[in-house]
């Protein structure tokens, strides 16, 4: 098992990005963890079974690093991949950044679009 955290804005089709919410229900029905690491605000109000698809929401009043960390400390997986932006290149916040501090994989939101997993 495998745990996804998705940046929001210029990630997910909900907020300019590439990435569908029906790619990553795809990766939950595998048997991986998703949720949202992100603008989850913007998700929960355009999305109405977001509750069905994403196992944890956040950061609330925290990081995205400590976010991660949280999460990395607490629930066991075989891998744990940030998907997101790099900062300037293809997106505004820092995910490539906050996946390297917290010791998770990082997957750029336009090559998880792509196929990359």
């Amino acid at each position: 098992m495998k745990i996804y955290a998705f940046d929001v804005d210029d990630t997910l089709e909900v907020s300019g990005g590439p990435i569908s919410i029906v790619s990553i229900d795809g990766l939950r029905a595998q048997g991986h963890i998703v949720g949202l690491n992100g603008n989850w605000a913007a998700v929960v109000q355009t999305v109405p079974v977001w509750h069905r698809i994403f196992s944890f929401i956040g950061p609330m009043e925290m990081s995205k690093e400590v976010f991660l960390n949280q999460l990395k400390t607490y629930i066991w997986a075989d891998d744990y991949i940030m998907v997101g932006n790099i900062q300037g290149v293809s997106g505004a916040s820092d995910d490539e950044g906050a996946a390297n501090l917290a010791g998770w994989r990082f997957v750029k939101e336009s090559d998880f679009a792509a196929g990359a997993r």
